[in-house]
């Protein structure tokens, strides 16, 4: 009897929890289906993607999606060897940090740099003049101010989405942990280490963003919504874009934050709209991380 008194207000509390997440998602939903249609309204003729009528091809996908894994596992490598021999009982992490993020940073720069040019041989094979970054509308301060507004309509959704996701995870017993990096940065943060900070900020904030938002919306969604359709776009690139991160405790809000930077850039044509969105988000969290260091 007093078993079930103990455990029926733990009850309600985790429903009356979900039932709050539920409604963030739903007032996000709504505010961007409101910022869709003025997307619509504000330029209806360039509102098809470019990708629409010139798809990138299969080869250019395998292309740059194994560069970016290949270097990523070679840095990585790379970074858990000992730099002498008095560090081989050292673990990697300690010694390697800032050379990691920085070696990530070039490799995201040249994957970057041969998307840019793998598609600018297109453009100039096809006869055509779409913008790589601006799409047909060629507004750079209204694709900046769209990515911002976009990630202000996303946020009540976002926690409502991690909220939905960790009370999930709890009631199947799965242990959460943040994000590697995020423990590594706050930890960098408690140190004053700028060695680590400076380049994990320019990995975080810039070249992650750029290299992600071109590689999983500006290739592989391009491709797949040219092949097989919008909502199975949106799912395979929201999903792969998740399964990149370390935390099972991230990967859902990761899915649903690459979901919205998928639709954002569906509906604008503009990857510096998807990118500013996917920048404005990490600097948000980095920014948040230093505010409460201590408590994670």
């Amino acid at each position: 009897m007093m078993e079930n008194v103990i455990e029926e207000p733990v009850a309600v509390t985790d429903l009356q929890s979900a039932i709050f997440f539920v409604l963030l998602l739903s007032v996000s939903i709504m505010l961007l289906r409101i910022l869709g249609r003025s997307i619509d309204k504000s330029a209806p003729s360039a509102n098809q993607s470019p990708d629409d009528s010139a798809p990138w091809d299969l080869s250019s996908v395998f292309l740059l999606f194994s560069f970016f894994l290949l270097g990523q596992l070679a840095i990585y490598t790379l970074a858990m060897l000992p730099s002498s021999e008095y560090m081989q009982d050292a673990t990697a992490t300690e010694i390697h940090q800032p050379i990691l993020f920085i070696g990530l940073s070039l490799v995201n720069l040249v994957i970057s740099t041969i998307a840019f040019y793998l598609h600018r041989a297109r453009k100039v094979f096809q006869q055509n003049d779409v913008s790589f970054w601006l799409g047909t509308r060629g507004d750079a301060r209204g694709a900046l101010k769209l990515g911002v507004l976009t990630l202000l309509c996303w946020i009540p959704g976002h926690i409502g989405i991690a909220g939905l996701w960790s009370l999930y995870l709890e009631s199947r017993e799965v242990e959460i942990h943040s994000q590697e990096s995020v423990q590594l940065l706050a930890q960098a943060l408690q140190q004053h280490d700028w060695a680590l900070i400076i380049p994990f900020f320019l990995y975080g904030i810039v070249m992650a963003p750029v290299a992600e938002e071109i590689l999983f919306r500006g290739v592989l969604f391009r491709w797949l919504r040219g092949h097989w359709g919008l909502y199975a776009a949106l799912a395979v690139s929201s999903i792969a874009f998740a399964l990149v991160h370390d935390s099972i405790a991230s990967w859902l809000p990761i899915a649903a934050l690459g979901g919205v930077c998928a639709w954002l850039y569906h509906r604008s044509g503009q990857l510096l709209a998807s990118v500013t969105t996917h920048a404005v988000f990490n600097a948000s969290t980095m920014l948040l991380i230093t505010f409460f260091q201590e408590e994670i």
